[in-house]
């Protein structure tokens, strides 16, 4: 039987984990220097030049408030009703209305709603919905070259 050798001689294999630490400083380098890169390059959100622009277009807006009333026909469909009101609470008939019913879903939803004046400040659709739950019924008025939006959610049942 032959015994191991004890000599002392340099092994060859000490380099192996000494190129693992090398690598993982050099990684942690780079990215240190992406990193100072993306801030040095990235001044900020991009906004528009004129900041103020839609503060001045929100103080012109007409302020105005909205009712909505679904009365189901059948399953997924009836009629919206929609009653608009000014500031003072006096009906209100815009230059233009617009409607859409929007739902968040996996494909999110979309549907027009085409509005007829029915009286002052009042507006009716009849609307029928592929998906029961919570609609979002957008409103978007324009009153003498302003325009505004109302967000208002509709619960249709199944």
């Amino acid at each position: 039987m032959s015994r191991p050798d004890t000599s002392p001689r340099r092994r060859r294999d000490a380099w192996i984990p000494a190129g693992f630490v090398l690598f993982f400083i050099a990684l942690a380098a780079l990215q240190l220097w992406f990193v100072l890169l993306a801030n040095r390059s990235f001044s900020g959100l991009v906004t528009d030049p004129r900041p103020s622009a839609g503060r001045y277009a929100a103080a012109r807006a007409p302020d105005w408030t909205a009712r909505l009333a679904f009365v189901p026909s059948e399953a997924l469909a009836g009629t919206l009703g929609v009653e608009i009101a000014g500031a003072n609470g006096a009906p209100l008939t815009p230059d233009r209305l617009v409607a859409t019913a929007e739902r968040a879903t996996r494909f999110p939803q979309l549907v027009p709603i085409a509005l007829h004046e029915v009286g002052p400040g009042r507006f009716e659709a009849p609307l029928r919905l592929p998906l029961a739950g919570d609609w979002a019924i957008r409103l978007t008025l324009t009153q003498a070259g302003a325009t505004s939006e109302r967000i208002a959610t509709l619960e249709v049942a199944p």
